[in-house]
């Protein structure tokens, strides 16, 4: 979709949408499924401290640049890493993810999307290691 089909047909009704269901005292978690880095300054028009946004393949640190003083973060483990990595592969990209999108609060850890085929050990070393590194102090 174009950023002026974005802005006319898209951005208008999902931002009202999303702000309703603040309005009513809901924690909208919408999942922003691709590549979302282009149009994170749209996601600055929401309260502060009142959505949980899910990223898939968004640059994830750039995210955190942009919205990490505004929302709280969730996802960015690619399902590739978790299907064909190793149990240290998966601890050394949370760890980066953690130190970096993590430091000063506002991420949870999970898989990009879906975990259909994923090797168990692997979502297993993230979960874990997310518990154990991941903790705020």
């Amino acid at each position: 979709m174009s950023p002026k089909q974005f802005e006319t047909f898209y951005w208008p009704t999902f931002k009202e949408l999303v702000l309703g269901l603040v309005n009513a005292g809901l924690t909208p978690c919408p999942f922003f499924e691709g590549d979302y880095t282009s149009r994170l300054e749209y996601l600055l028009e929401f309260p502060k401290g009142k959505v949980l946004g899910h990223f898939d393949t968004s640059d994830i640190f750039k995210t955190k640049e942009m919205l990490g003083n505004h929302m709280c973060i969730q996802g960015n483990v690619p399902p590739s890493l978790l299907q064909t990595g190793t149990p240290q592969d998966v601890k050394d990209y949370c760890k980066k993810l953690i130190d970096v999108v993590g430091k000063g609060g506002g991420l949870i850890v999970t898989p990009r999307s879906s975990i259909d085929e994923v090797k168990p050990e692997n979502l297993k070393a993230m979960i874990d290691f997310t518990k154990e590194y991941g903790v705020y102090r």
